[in-house]
């Protein structure tokens, strides 16, 4: 059960640190990846454990200063870990999500699911010391239960877009209208890892 819990907090606590001088492209998950009439570029990868690959894209100009726009794949390989599943991660997600919320104010999620895949939709906010907001983050976070070269792991793609300061009232208006279309795109976005050689 220890090893299951371990496997889910990895996805639970995505974080991007941009800590390493090299960018390295694990797997072929398209580049660039098209997304919302956008083209996304690889930007930023990571290789933490023997198990987790991460790659991350944006659009061209934007930076990890500053981004709106961000297309993160991560694949997690189960190995003879055999009670986890996308549902398990998507729990350890929630746990995380339900957390935050007792400081994060605008911090809120709703579950889409269709038979083994599911959708996660949250917003978060950070704020300043005084609890002004500085920056909302809307994520749709696509998880799939996938086999490649033989081996059972979980994809999951997610697409993130920011606002900061004057701009994030108007961008939380327009959330409603613009999110049933993104998640359309979401999951249906034809794209599977492929690994040379094989992990």
């Amino acid at each position: 059960m220890l090893l299951v819990a371990q496997s889910a907090a990895i996805f639970a606590n995505i974080t991007n640190s941009q800590s390493e001088d090299r960018l390295i492209r694990y797997f072929d998950a398209g580049n660039p990846i098209e997304f919302d009439g956008k083209e996304y570029y690889l930007a930023w990868s990571s290789h933490p454990y023997d198990i987790y690959y991460l790659q991350e894209y944006l659009p061209k100009g934007e930076t990890f200063d500053s981004l709106t726009n961000m297309i993160t794949v991560a694949v997690l390989f189960y190995g003879d870990i055999k009670d986890v599943d996308a549902g398990k991660l998507v729990d350890a997600k929630i746990s995380e999500l339900k957390a935050r919320k007792k400081t994060d104010k605008v911090c809120n999620y709703q579950l889409l699911e269709n038979g083994n895949e599911y959708l996660l939709d949250f917003i978060v906010s950070q704020s300043d010391g005084k609890g002004n907001l500085e920056c909302v983050e809307l994520n749709l976070h696509h998880y799939k239960d996938i086999e490649i070269d033989g081996k059972r792991a979980n994809c999951l793609v997610f697409y993130s877009r920011r606002a900061y300061g004057d701009d994030i009232i108007p961008f939380m208006t327009t959330i409603p209208t613009r999110r049933p279309q993104w998640i359309e795109s979401l999951t249906t976005l034809p794209l599977t890892p492929t690994f040379k050689p094989a992990p």
